[in-house]
């Protein structure tokens, strides 16, 4: 990158004031594109309460800062550096430069470059990808998994656009307002950027990873050769309602713990394919998060919001606000690593020049307490670097559609 990006933010019920503030703060942050080997690019995420003005939102910005490419999405909440405006009508955006050829927008009607196409000096012109999604959009995982294959690094990051307000499904920006698929932006290998997933759910207490030995779709019957419940509520810690012998579904013991455990939230972490590891407890990037959102005692069957299949490991999970915190430590440790190796392996010194965060819905201040807490942490790590982002229905790291967890993507 040549140099730091810069970013704004500002809430106002009225788009064209919310607009307005954003420009005039990055009008004193950035000067424009310097030279003609750079390619300036803009984020923008934008509150469900200004979606209906994205097209004259998008309009002012292109008109007022000469940027032709934008690139973004709506949410029910966005964020910037240290800061989180959620259920309000808010607007973030980040301009930075990248090297020039290395920018590339993409929707429906805007091909991508060819994962194998290269520059004249021989850079790959499809190296990563921001990708932004509509909820509604069928086979999202599918989806997701190839536009991975499109990009010759493989390296996807990104999420779901979300929303809730009578004006309409959520919409997309990749040049123009969009609705529906996949869009965003490819880089080319010359950008310099380092992403991260983070796990906002970790297993329970002392919970084994579990082979899946009988299902049916999303309903699975066995774990380990065993009845799946039992499995559950063994892993659960809840043995005394199964130790008088069968379970019936009128236990009112039974009925309370699993109402105790429902509150802190029940899911699956869900193995992946590609990334298959030794045998262990922890729940790290390897899993996709699923919700558990049925359990039947009488007959032993647990339901999985996710299709599952024999063979499957899985290990049950529930939110955890510490490991949470101790997980986002770890990831902006590792950025700042990554960073700070590449300028040891280089001729010039490289800091983070701009960042952007996909957090799940359920994370924010339903798991961390605080309005802005998670944003507050991530600013205590990475210092005050223009970040914006926003909360997603499903994140996209790699070649996978994630759920209840953060992806943090710097560019140096």
């Amino acid at each position: 990158m040549t140099g730091p990006f810069a970013c704004a933010h500002a809430s106002h019920a009225d788009w064209s004031k919310a607009t307005e503030s954003c420009l005039a703060q990055i009008a004193q942050r950035h000067h424009g594109v310097r030279h003609r080997q750079e390619h300036a690019l803009g984020f923008v995420y934008l509150s469900d309460g200004l979606q209906a003005n994205a097209d004259r939102i998008l309009a002012l910005l292109k008109t007022r800062s000469g940027i032709a490419d934008w690139v973004g999405c709506s949410s029910i909440g966005v964020c910037a550096t240290g800061i989180e405006y959620y259920d309000e009508p808010a607007l973030a955006i980040m301009v930075g430069r990248f090297p020039a050829g290395n920018v590339h927008v993409f929707s429906g009607t805007q091909r991508p470059p060819d994962a194998d196409a290269r520059t004249d000096s021989g850079a790959h012109l499809a190296s990563a990808a921001l990708v932004h999604a509509d909820p509604s959009t069928a086979d999202l995982p599918g989806l997701v998994t190839d536009m991975a294959s499109k990009v010759s690094g493989g390296k996807l990051f990104g999420g779901v656009s979300s929303g809730r307000t009578p004006s309409g499904p959520s919409i997309q920006i990749a040049n123009r307002v969009l609705k529906g698929g996949l869009s965003g932006v490819v880089f080319g290998s010359d950008v310099r950027l380092v992403s991260r997933l983070t796990q906002g759910c970790h297993p329970l207490a002392g919970a084994p990873r579990r082979r899946v030995t009988r299902v049916n779709n999303n309903l699975v019957l066995e774990l380990d050769g065993r009845n799946a419940v039992q499995v559950l509520l063994e892993d659960a810690g809840i043995r005394a309602a199964t130790e008088a012998g069968p379970l019936r579904p009128g236990d009112r013991r039974l009925h309370e713990q699993l109402k105790s455990l429902g509150r802190r939230g029940l899911f699956v972490g869900i193995e992946t394919s590609t990334h298959r590891v030794a045998r262990t407890s922890n729940v790290s990037r390897d899993y996709v998060i699923r919700d558990v959102i049925g359990i039947d005692p009488a007959r032993g069957v647990v339901a999985i919001a996710a299709k599952l299949e024999t063979d499957h490991v899985v290990v049950f999970c529930t939110r955890d606000e510490t490991a949470a915190r101790r997980d986002l430590v770890r990831i902006c440790s590792e950025i700042r690593e990554h960073v700070s190796e590449a300028s040891r392996g280089g001729s010039e010194a490289l800091g983070v020049a701009g960042a952007v965060y996909v957090s799940c819905l359920a994370r924010s201040s339903h798991l961390f307490g605080e309005t802005s807490e998670e944003l507050r942490l991530i600013q205590s790590q990475l210092g005050d670097v223009p970040l914006v982002g926003f909360f997603a229905g499903g994140e996209v790291h790699d070649t996978q559609l994630y759920g209840q967890s953060g992806v943090l993507t710097a560019f140096y």
